[in-house]
């Protein structure tokens, strides 16, 4: 009783879009069973330069099992 996932449905939809977005060549900043946040590096020289964390993403998983991405709030100093 109070779980927020108690069959698994919102954790494994986490795990299966992750896997993707990793394939993809994004890296996992932080995680729960329910949300994410995910980026990308930049590459090159980009990735000396200071700014806005681009690629940066709220990953989140509803009750039904439905994955939506968002862009995420700039990390703060």
């Amino acid at each position: 009783m109070g779980e927020i996932d108690p069959v698994g449905m919102r954790k494994g939809g986490l795990d299966a879009f992750l896997d993707e977005k990793l394939a993809e060549g994004f890296t996992v900043e932080r995680r729960t069973d329910t949300h994410a946040i995910i980026f990308r590096r930049p590459k090159g020289l980009r990735r000396f330069t200071s700014g806005d964390d681009p690629g940066r993403f709220v990953v989140e998983v509803d009750e039904h099992g439905r994955v939506t991405m968002r862009e995420a709030e700039p990390r703060r100093s």
